[in-house]
């Protein structure tokens, strides 16, 4: 089977869209050799084991892309022999059609929370999905949650949707050295305000106001969109030796973040799955996150769970896990267990089992 990624969202400096293109096909490529993998991807990048191609233009922003994205896509790639072309994020090519497509939607925030986006973004952002689920062949999800949303807020028919969660592994290459010398709470993730670092600021101040020796507070992460607020609330509130952020870190780092934090804090506004949280219950690690949703999905029962809108739950939760780490490190071991059935081996094998759904449904018509 011959199937044609657009990549162009991977990067070295990979989180989010760009670590499910990167784990994905390389679990793919590992197990299904028998398969060509033609992976289109951004300039000085490549996916391991895939045909890499780079399109001609330099694709320098994100309007570059999605403007080849939806006008020279199309036709280039039906000049190619492909079985499948798979999108890995939320849109494909709107004007014309493209056969065997399968698009993945890891959230529709977009949607739910449109506020949480610049107004142009956003408006672009809901218009190609829309157009995008109606064109697609089959749409993947990372989650339950968004499944339900796909079916509640688009009306996308329960059979043309496939859940495949995605996996969790061990981040690469050992552990650095610590990082931070005090103990702290952790946060990662792009700094935008969907991420709730904020009201996290907020209730950490609340916190340290209680327990001045308490936890300090690092977020690991690069700046996405209206992300100042955010970076100015620590000195707004007082708290601007007490937290640190550290930009986007490598995987040796971020380890190294984990393993030495006393607990992963992650009050997301929404998700359609949740990595930190997923990676933080792997290692063994105490974790705070959001009612309702995939992250509530991911976590299980063995999260702290918080209402994200409320800034003084948040502190009452980072208050518990400070105060009583042994009952949440239980409860984080028990949830290392469940996630660790989690992988991108079984991610890989339900993604093909859609390929090959699509290409019988095509052999029908």
């Amino acid at each position: 089977m011959n199937i044609l990624v657009d990549a162009l969202l991977y990067q070295s400096q990979a989180a989010g869209i760009g670590r499910y293109i990167d784990q994905l096909f390389s679990a793919y490529i590992k197990i299904f050799p028998q398969d060509q993998v033609t992976a289109l991807v951004p300039p000085e990048q490549s996916v391991p084991g895939a045909i890499n191609i780079v399109p001609v233009e330099g694709l320098k922003s994100s309007r570059q892309r999605l403007l080849y994205e939806q006008w020279r896509l199309r036709p280039w790639a039906k000049t190619q022999a492909y079985d499948v072309i798979h999108f890995g994020d939320y849109q494909m090519p709107v004007i014309g059609s493209l056969p065997q497509a399968i698009v993945t939607v890891h959230d529709l925030v977009a949607f739910r929370m449109p506020e949480l986006f610049p107004r142009g973004a956003g408006l672009t952002k809901r218009f190609l999905m829309r157009r995008s689920m109606a064109h697609a062949s089959r749409v993947i999800v990372p989650s339950l949650a968004t499944a339900q949303d796909l079916q509640d807020i688009l009306h996308v028919p329960e059979s043309k949707i496939s859940v495949v969660p995605h996996g969790v592994t061990p981040l690469k290459g050992e552990a650095g050295p610590a990082l931070h010398e005090r103990p702290y709470f952790l946060a990662v993730g792009t700094i935008e305000p969907r991420k709730n670092f904020e009201r996290l600021i907020q209730a950490f101040s609340q916190v340290f106001a209680n327990i001045p020796d308490g936890p300090d507070l690092l977020i690991a992460g690069k700046p996405g969109w209206l992300y100042r607020s955010a970076m100015k609330a620590p000195s707004c509130l007082g708290v601007a030796k007490r937290v640190r952020f550290l930009g986007y870190v490598d995987d040796k780092s971020l380890k190294a973040l984990y393993r030495d934090c006393v607990a992963v804090t992650y009050p997301s506004l929404y998700e359609g799955f949740g990595f930190p949280v997923a990676e933080a219950l792997w290692l063994g690690k105490p974790v705070l996150c959001s009612r309702g949703g995939a992250l509530e999905e991911v976590a299980g029962d063995d999260a702290l769970i918080v209402d994200p809108f409320n800034i003084s739950a948040i502190a009452d939760g980072l208050e518990e896990l400070w105060k009583n780490p042994g009952i949440w490190k239980m409860r984080a071991k028990a949830g290392a267990a469940r996630v660790h059935q989690l992988t991108w081996t079984k991610a890989a094998q339900t993604t093909r089992d859609v390929y090959l759904r699509t290409v019988g449904d095509s052999c029908l018509t």
